[in-house]
């Protein structure tokens, strides 16, 4: 399993990459204003906020909450959240009680709920 939390952060960002450009033909390292769709752009900018306010279990909560399978934007916000919390510090995180370790747990959370687990474990073996 990874173990180098810089590791773990930089395969996160690259699943959530790929995921994003062979699902919705989009390239957040090129074009990240345009990620997040439309129609949750609202929710996403919420949750941002609560996260950067240190609300990152209730921000995830409401994330996990709202999930819907036939909601492939939300799916595509949902990765965004984790990639966005994937870049805040180990400090930052610690501080407001939780880990890298819960990065990965919900990114493969929600990727296992959309039915892409097969591809994050070839990326995590």
């Amino acid at each position: 399993m990874l173990e180098d939390k810089d590791y773990v952060m930089r395969v996160v960002h690259e699943l959530i990459r790929t995921l994003i450009r062979l699902v919705f033909k989009k390239d957040i390292d090129r074009d990240e204003e345009s990620a997040v769709p439309l129609e949750v752009l609202e929710q996403y900018k919420k949750f941002i906020s609560m996260i950067d306010d240190g609300q990152i279990n209730e921000a995830e909560n409401l994330l996990l909450d709202g999930l819907d399978k036939g909601n492939h934007a939300y799916f595509e916000m949902a990765l965004l959240f984790y990639e966005k919390l994937g870049g805040k510090t180990d400090e930052f995180l610690q501080e407001h009680d939780y880990s890298r370790e819960e990065v990965l747990d919900g990114v493969k959370y929600v990727v296992d709920y959309y039915g892409y687990g097969s591809l994050m474990e070839a990326f995590t073996e």
